[in-house]
């Protein structure tokens, strides 16, 4: 971490790319100052340290504006970009990451929040997003800095504790309930929204080497960890087919059941809280929507219960957590006007165990569970991850047997096991 001219850049081994200049940016900032007269400084820096971004570029961008009044002004803001790095370029354009997000920012984030301002309630789900278009090969997206406004990420390495998972998960309600309102009224979400991590134009070939890469070493770990059970789950560890199915199976919700918008992606780094002056949660707000879905609510929730509570209530409040977004959602749907078949409660614990929605469980587990548990580090890349060599080996195994990801892996997959989520047998 280095400082310049008090700047604080939290990864310096960041490369910025050359086309960051300030007058990208300028009309950008005169529009949120209209008071401004010019601008008098600039800078750009990493807006996240090494190891936390693996699918984009992050930059906080510095500004000194000199007011019409002659008083100075210093202002932050956050740009989003696409890593110009050809490999994840090519698995983010077959994922359509930027596109998705850039239609979320730009058309669904700003009309969920209208239906709920229309019914008089001043709900908001994400920070402002003051920029999103296409530049060349590229999609930048300008966003307002919610650390002017004191917002703050958990510590992902404790986990979330009741009083805010309490809020998160009120905070999915919501979007959820206006996702189906808003499909209800418009009809249904466009094809790049039926997909999330794993859609069906991905080379199998490439899929299956990135499976083995990393199942090579998540098998090789388990021997390791002191579980009686071990042995048990590698033999139980999905081939590529059945993962593949598996993940197939997730892009077939029942038209019958209860589906929303999923945020897909759904854990602690990818939310962020403020506090009033008593320390108490004040505000909730939802960041990062590259890999939305259409789906059954359950593939959120999986997500999130699976990585982000605290040790001492993932099991202890599972059934809990869900009867707290159960609640919320209905108030929200009812608030809403929708007219359709109200989610039971009962429904959706069944959709937690379809078969159609077990990816999202064993995804957090083989993917985003171990990351959340690795220290920020500049060689933990995506690309590093998957990187067949000795490199790419050093990074899994560290990740695969932290004794912080170990603890909390072996109980989840016992979790699961006795509840038959991970009887891969069944694809």
């Amino acid at each position: 971490m280095s400082t310049k001219n008090g700047v604080i850049n939290p990864n310096e081994t960041l490369c910025i790319p050359s086309w960051i200049c300030v007058e990208y940016f300028h009309d950008v900032v005169f529009k949120d100052n209209p008071d401004m007269a010019t601008i008098i400084g600039f800078t750009s820096t990493a807006a996240t340290p090494p190891g936390e971004n693996y699918t984009s570029i992050m930059l906080r961008l510095h500004f000194t504006l000199e007011m019409k009044d002659g008083s100075l002004k210093e202002k932050t803001y956050i740009l989003k970009t696409m890593l110009e790095n050809e490999k994840a370029f090519q698995t983010i354009y077959k994922l359509a990451l930027f596109p998705k997000e850039m239609k979320m920012y730009s058309e669904y984030l700003p009309a969920f929040e209208k239906l709920y301002r229309a019914i008089g309630w001043n709900i908001k789900l994400a920070p402002r997003c003051l920029l999103s278009e296409k530049k060349g090969d590229l999609i930048n997206l300008v966003f307002e800095d919610l650390q002017e406004k004191n917002f703050k990420n958990i510590n992902r390495l404790k986990g979330c504790n009741m009083s805010h998972m309490r809020q998160i998960l009120r905070k999915l309600a919501e979007l959820h309930a206006a996702s189906a309102v808003y499909e209800q009224q418009y009809g249904a979400y466009p094809e790049e929204f039926q997909y999330s991590f794993i859609n069906q134009l991905q080379d199998e070939a490439y899929l299956k080497r990135k499976f083995d890469v990393r199942t090579n070493s998540y098998k090789k770990a388990m021997s390791q960890w002191d579980c009686n059970k071990a042995e048990e789950y590698i033999k139980k560890f999905p081939t590529f087919e059945q993962y593949r199915k598996c993940a197939m199976a997730s892009m077939q919700p029942s038209p019958y059941s209860f589906n929303v918008l999923n945020h897909g992606d759904f854990w602690s780094s990818n939310i962020m809280f403020s506090y009033d002056a008593n320390g108490d949660l004040h505000e909730t707000l939802l960041l990062d929507f590259q890999v939305c879905k259409w789906g059954s609510p359950s593939e959120d929730l999986l997500f999130l219960l699976t990585i982000s509570p605290e040790s001492e209530i993932r099991f202890k409040e599972y059934d809990h957590f869900i009867t707290i977004y159960h609640q919320r959602l209905l108030e929200c749907l009812k608030a809403l006007d929708y007219r359709k078949s109200l989610p039971t409660l009962r429904s959706l614990h069944q959709a937690m165990y379809d078969k159609r929605n077990t990816f999202y469980a064993f995804y957090a587990c083989l993917n985003r569970l171990a990351v959340t548990f690795l220290p920020p580090d500049s060689n933990s890349s995506i690309q590093n991850f998957d990187r067949p060599d000795e490199v790419g080996e050093k990074l899994r195994m560290k990740a695969y047997t932290n004794p912080i990801f170990v603890d909390v892996i072996k109980n989840v997959f016992r979790f699961y096991h006795q509840r038959g989520l991970f009887s891969f047998e069944d694809f």
